[in-house]
């Protein structure tokens, strides 16, 4: 931390500095370009001045007049700075006097050029159009030295310079002690543990990171149960089948007889069957769960819709010997969905429901607070409320025994939740007005 704030130090240092050179610069040429421009209007006071000295002298004694002037209060310097005065025929001896610059001069026009090595202008302009030039410097007046050493405008750079890193420094500050809060984070659900919360505060530049965190870590978590869960109860699904697979193949082994022996393989065929049944289910569950497909989302004709369900719901109650009225009832013209998985989901709770019905089943759909809603309502037991979310999960079952002739694996309706969810919506169990259970999914 001391590191990385003594770098962001000298960063705002480097660039401040870079700022101040840069307007320093700047000034200066501005500087001089202004006293180009405004050099008559300027300087016509000064040099009015001087030709008032030296008018009543002869121009033998101006030199010495001159000096004079200058040691004087009032005189040029006191207005200007440093003064010279020079013949015409020196000029061209001084540093940067072309012939263009000479000519400028003779012709009683003032010349500005920028001081040799230092900041500021001088002024060359002749005296009643003789030979002697008056040369006025005017230095640009800069910040005397602080203790010898800095000038104002130096100390102000770097106290202000100093001021921003040390603002910069807090803000830092803040943002690191968070950011080690999410190392340690990530490092406890790298470990395994979620029994925490990220805490970082309402503002704070991590605080969004953070509660995508969170959610995430929460995530991860009902994952992780879910996926235990699931190892569970696939190893009691698995094990039921195979032992009595082996079963029957001892008794197979052990007939005395061609009958026996058949009628154990046709258990034994059985059992087959069932592990067939349960790959396939999972392996169905397993797609479903790992990833979203794209959904067809277009317009279906709700009654249509209803009756092919409901008949094909009667084909799976006849085929079991299960004798069930199922009624239709649309209380809305249409709906938005996607077909196919509608579908799958609609007949999942049709195939609990006629599993578990006593004579009467009711399929309906309808509009509600700007929803989408299907019920399958039936007459069988009701499902206590403590049990219901529990349902959803994969592999759960009233029957805990988890007996085969129960019907089903327990997948049904953890496919509904996840096509529920692919639409936005959810679904849920509660009491049927026909006195069993209701499932419902809306989205």
């Amino acid at each position: 931390m001391g590191k990385l704030f003594l770098k962001l130090w000298l960063l705002i240092l480097l660039t401040s500095l870079t700022s101040f050179k840069i307007q320093e610069a700047v000034f200066d040429r501005v500087y001089a370009q202004s006293m180009a421009s405004n050099s008559n209007e300027r300087f016509r006071r000064i040099y009015a001045y001087i030709e008032e000295i030296l008018r009543p002298f002869p121009q033998a004694e101006w030199p010495e007049r001159f000096r004079q002037m200058q040691q004087r209060v009032g005189s040029p310097q006191e207005f200007m700075g440093p003064s010279r005065l020079i013949r015409l025929s020196d000029l061209a001896a001084e540093p940067g006097i072309d012939a263009e610059a000479l000519a400028r001069v003779k012709s009683q026009q003032p010349l500005v050029r920028p001081l040799s090595g230092r900041s500021g202008s001088e002024i060359f302009h002749t005296i009643f159009g003789t030979d002697y030039v008056v040369v006025l410097e005017s230095p640009m007046v800069k910040n005397p030295p602080m203790y010898g050493v800095l000038t104002p405008s130096q100390f102000t750079w770097i106290v202000e310079s100093s001021l921003y890193a040390l603002a910069v420094g807090l803000w830092l500050t803040l943002f690191w002690r968070d950011m080690k809060k999410l190392d340690r984070a990530a490092g406890e659900v790298g470990e395994g543990r979620f029994h925490f919360n990220l805490d970082i505060r309402k503002g704070a530049a991590l605080y969004p990171l953070a509660d995508s965190f969170n959610k995430m870590k929460e995530r991860i978590a009902a994952l992780l149960g879910s996926h235990r869960n699931l190892t569970n109860a696939i190893s009691h699904e698995f094990r039921t089948p195979i032992t009595r697979l082996r079963f029957r193949h001892e008794l197979a082994m052990q007939a005395r007889t061609a009958e026996e022996k058949d009628r154990e393989l046709q258990l034994m065929d059985s059992a087959i069957d069932q592990l067939d049944d349960l790959s396939t289910e999972l392996l169905e569950y397993a797609r479903l769960d790992r990833e979203q497909p794209k959904l067809d989302i277009a317009p279906i004709d709700a009654e249509p819709w209803l009756n092919e369900l409901a008949e094909e719901a009667r084909e799976v109650a006849s085929a079991t010997g299960r004798q069930v009225q199922i009624a239709v009832r649309a209380d809305c013209e249409g709906l938005d969905g996607d077909h196919r998985y509608l579908s799958r989901a609609a007949a999942n709770l049709l195939h609990n429901a006629v599993r578990y019905a006593k004579q009467r089943i009711e399929l309906r759909v309808e509009m509600q607070d700007g929803k989408r809603w299907l019920h399958v309502d039936d007459d069988g037991s009701v499902i206590p409320p403590a049990e219901r979310e529990r349902l959803f999960e994969p592999f759960a079952r009233l029957d805990q025994s988890r007996d085969r002739q129960s019907g089903g694996f327990g997948i049904g309706l953890a496919i509904v939740r996840q096509i529920a969810r692919w639409h936005g919506g959810t679904a849920t169990i509660s009491e049927s007005s026909l006195g069993g259970t209701r499932v419902s999914l809306s989205w």
